[in-house]
């Protein structure tokens, strides 16, 4: 067993925790900010978030307002969860001794000690809640929504000339 995490789940554990941090605003977060925030590539960060949420630990709106969220607190996500929703079940069900599936009924001399390793390092991520660990990140303020003017155009905002069209009746 690998005790590193692949691309995927490091990016899963990454995202999760942008959206952890998010979860008390009650604010969605978009991809592009979970990607800047989370050193994530642009690119790959929708199907990292689509894990997420396909394994129910995110949701997603689209359309303005729209983003990712988190379906229930962080205090109830462990990160065995989230390391799961990036790379299926942590484990390994290959037999060390004879290579292939591990037949639990016919168990090699060191099938015990690798499925308790197995085991406790499973138990171990399942006792760390995604608060516990979004709390140690250092803040990074939430991007101030930017509100520009709709009625007119960039000529008209240095002439401060509105265009008649645009006028209310005197």
């Amino acid at each position: 067993m690998n005790l590193s995490l692949t691309k995927r789940a490091d990016y899963a554990v990454r995202a999760a925790l942008c959206l952890a941090e998010r979860w008390d605003s009650g604010d969605r977060v978009t991809v592009t900010e979970v990607a800047r925030r989370m050193s994530l590539p642009r690119t790959y960060t929708p199907q990292i978030l689509g894990l997420l949420t396909r394994a129910g630990l995110a949701e997603a709106r689209s359309g303005r307002g729209g983003g990712y969220r988190l379906t229930r607190s962080p205090s109830e996500i462990s990160l065995l969860d989230v390391v799961e929703a990036g790379d299926g079940r942590v484990g390994s069900a290959r037999c060390i001794l004879r290579g292939g599936q591990c037949r639990r009924q016919d168990v090699c001399a060191v099938h015990d000690a690798w499925y308790g390793a197995t085991e406790s390092f499973r138990a171990s991520l399942s006792r760390v809640a995604l608060d516990e660990v979004a709390a140690a990140l250092p803040r990074v303020p939430a991007p101030r929504q930017r509100s520009r003017p709709r009625t007119r155009n960039a000529a008209d905002r240095s002439s401060g000339v509105i265009p008649a069209a645009r006028r209310s009746p005197a």
